[in-house]
């Protein structure tokens, strides 16, 4: 890593830190997945068979749980897009200290979700600046470093998305048990 890496990625950390403890308002709670209304996913979009995925999760949480479901979709590279399906950041879209700039995405953080998960794959420290400062009740991710992030990180050692989601549904349905109900194996 550079010397000039290190500082933006220390400025980036101390900023985070900055917006963070002025977001002390917000209610984080676990949150059963039953009761929960309202659900923000980010997601890879570059990745087309995960695109693909999370399209079908989507449409499978509107369809058969009656959810409200809003999307945001990361492009990893610096290409002009008219993309209508859904909302979307790219690199371009990320400022010297790789925090999003984008109107979309601060109206997806904005967003008082029920639940938020950030599908993403590897770990990408702009992904974990939208989720901490999500307004989410409760923030899903992959195990990640910055702790700050999120509420629940399910640790997935396969790098498969449908693995991924797969666990992502059974954790948050253990919410919804009962403590003497028998858990999903």
């Amino acid at each position: 890593m550079s010397f000039l890496e290190s500082i933006r990625l220390k400025l980036h950390r101390y900023y985070l830190r900055k917006e963070i403890k002025k977001q002390s308002s917000v209610e984080r709670k676990s949150q059963s997945f039953d009761d929960a209304g309202k659900i923000g996913i980010l997601f890879n979009a570059s990745d087309k068979d995960q695109e693909r995925l999370v399209l079908q999760y989507v449409e499978r949480l509107r369809n058969k749980s009656n959810k409200k479901v809003s999307i945001l979709g990361f492009f990893d590279d610096k290409e002009e897009r008219d993309y209508s399906i859904f909302k979307y950041y790219s690199l371009k879209d990320l400022d010297w200290l790789y925090r999003p700039k984008k109107d979309d995405v601060r109206s997806f953080m904005e967003n008082n979700f029920d639940i938020a998960i950030n599908f993403l794959g590897q770990p990408h420290i702009h992904a974990d600046f939208v989720m901490a400062l999500s307004k989410a009740k409760l923030r899903v991710g992959r195990n990640s470093n910055n702790t700050d992030s999120y509420d629940l990180m399910i640790n997935e050692k396969q790098n498969d998305p449908a693995h991924f989601v797969g666990l992502v549904d059974m954790y948050l349905r253990i919410f919804n048990k009962k403590p003497n109900e028998p858990q999903p194996v």
